[in-house]
């Protein structure tokens, strides 16, 4: 993936070059030629496209947002209101089949989110160990790790 879009960002500067051009529209355009001609390439390939990685990648960081989102709103009104509503718990989760990359993208996606934090990794990197300041349940907080897990391995790694 990283090596398309450099490829891309590449045919767009030789597009911009060619035309003598640097406005906003003409560098657009470029992109949006060297998108298509990415794609069209990727159609000779097995596999996912760049235009399909792409729009994968977009669906994450909008569910990404999304739960970013609800967890700054919760942390927020446990501030502004009396009282503490936390219920912490240390969850230990699996994470054997992440390779090094994978459990890193993970572990700061996770640390990322306000509530949330990776506390540690076992020796063998198959257990990834996180501390929620909202766990009640424990199989549904087990639930939403899963499910980043999940939708990071298939949405970005794929």
């Amino acid at each position: 993936m990283i090596w398309a879009f450099l490829l891309n960002l590449f045919l767009t500067v030789v597009y911009v070059m060619l035309t003598a051009n640097t406005s906003t529209p003409n560098v657009i355009i470029g992109f949006a030629i060297g998108f298509f001609v990415i794609f069209l390439y990727g159609l000779t390939r097995e596999g996912p496209t760049y235009p399909g990685k792409v729009w994968r990648l977009m669906r994450f960081s909008v569910y990404f947002i999304k739960i970013l989102t609800q967890a700054n709103i919760k942390i927020a009104w446990e501030c502004i209101t009396p009282g503490l509503t936390q219920t912490p718990r240390i969850l230990r989760h699996d994470v054997s089949d992440l390779n090094d990359t994978q459990l890193t993208v993970l572990a700061n996606s996770i640390t990322l989110t306000p509530g949330t934090l990776v506390v540690d990794v076992s020796d063998d990197h198959k257990w990834l160990y996180v501390h929620c300041m909202y766990a009640q349940d424990r199989s549904s907080a087990i639930a939403e790790l899963r499910d980043l897990h999940d939708r990071l391995k298939q949405e970005v790694f794929t």
